[in-house]
């Protein structure tokens, strides 16, 4: 009887294991991609000077992916023609552990030059 007990508790816990761990390793994924996709945000927004239409559509293609893109405009420099050269570009997304119910907002920030 006592192995039947002790049995079944390695199940639960090796089960109880296995889910947490499976969650924690989709929420890493996530984050990654996440990262992966403002990477590519920042290097477009560089190759396109700032171009106001591109800063849209980057906030549009962020929007659909389930993440929120934001510029922060006290962080804008400027040349002298009034042309940005500089922008801090921030990610927010959500990192969740779904087993475990662990839900939390992340964000990303690095500048475009």
């Amino acid at each position: 009887m006592s192995t039947t007990i002790k049995t079944y508790v390695g199940i639960f816990i090796l089960l109880l294991s296995v889910f947490t761990m499976a969650g924690v390793m989709s929420a890493c994924i996530d984050a990654n991609n996440a990262r992966d996709f403002h990477a590519s945000v920042v290097a477009e927004i560089e190759d396109s000077n700032f171009a106001p239409s591109v800063l849209n559509a980057c906030k549009t293609q962020a929007a659909n992916a389930g993440y929120e893109l934001l510029i922060d405009e006290s962080s804008i420099v400027k040349d002298e023609d009034g042309k940005p050269t500089l922008m801090e570009v921030i990610l927010r997304y959500n990192y969740h552990v779904d087993f475990l119910g662990v839900i939390s907002t992340q964000q990303i920030r690095a500048f475009a030059r």
